[in-house]
């Protein structure tokens, strides 16, 4: 079984969050973990929106995989998104997940997860069933005695400190995605194994 697995990485598809937004969002995150119990919080450097989950895939795939991904790569342009709000999954007072939500050219994101699904679809990965809504994971499984509210969140502020009018750390241009390779216990937890952009 041991040798099966180093034969395998755990894959997936997403679009990469800015290091600058990251940074920041983080900052934001950690402020909220002090008054907010859940079992983890997603490191900053591992901050995506999911495009599509891969899971365990043999090794002798990946060659074919990512020259698939090239190929859609090239038929995509560049596109604005913006962080939204806050969100929860699971019950409201004890939610499974904190996450981000994103706005902005949707319409282009979500042509391109659909791109996305159809390029690997040959290569025998499928689809989740589930409606794509397009968001980031911040944290997981509350933990906290006194019951979640999201009133306890605040507002989802993400922008230049003393800049009260200007969105500018809040949106960003996506510029192409990513494969990630899951390492299980590391931190960060995913290994960018092939950036595609668009061009």
């Amino acid at each position: 079984m041991k040798s099966a697995a180093k034969e395998t990485e755990r894959l997936f598809i997403a679009v990469k969050l800015p290091a600058e937004i990251s940074r920041v969002l983080g900052q934001e995150c950690a402020e909220l973990s002090e008054r907010l119990k859940f079992a983890k919080w997603t490191h900053p450097l591992d901050y995506h929106i999911t495009l599509q989950f891969l899971g365990d895939t043999r090794k002798e795939q990946i060659p074919a995989l990512l020259e698939a991904l090239k190929e859609i790569s090239g038929k995509h342009a560049p596109f604005k998104l913006q962080l939204k709000e806050w969100g929860t999954f699971g019950p409201g007072s004890a939610p499974r997940v904190l996450w981000a939500g994103v706005s902005g050219e949707l319409e282009k994101l979500q042509g391109l997860q659909r791109s996305v699904v159809s390029a690997t679809a040959p290569l025998g990965f499928s689809a989740e069933e589930r409606l794509y809504a397009p968001h980031l994971t911040l944290a997981r499984k509350y933990r906290d005695e006194l019951p979640f509210s999201t009133e306890r969140l605040g507002n989802l502020q993400v922008h230049k400190p003393g800049d009260e009018n200007n969105c500018s750390e809040n949106d960003w241009t996506v510029e192409g995605f990513v494969v990630y390779a899951t390492r299980m216990h590391a931190i960060p937890m995913y290994e960018i194994i092939e950036n595609l952009t668009f061009f």
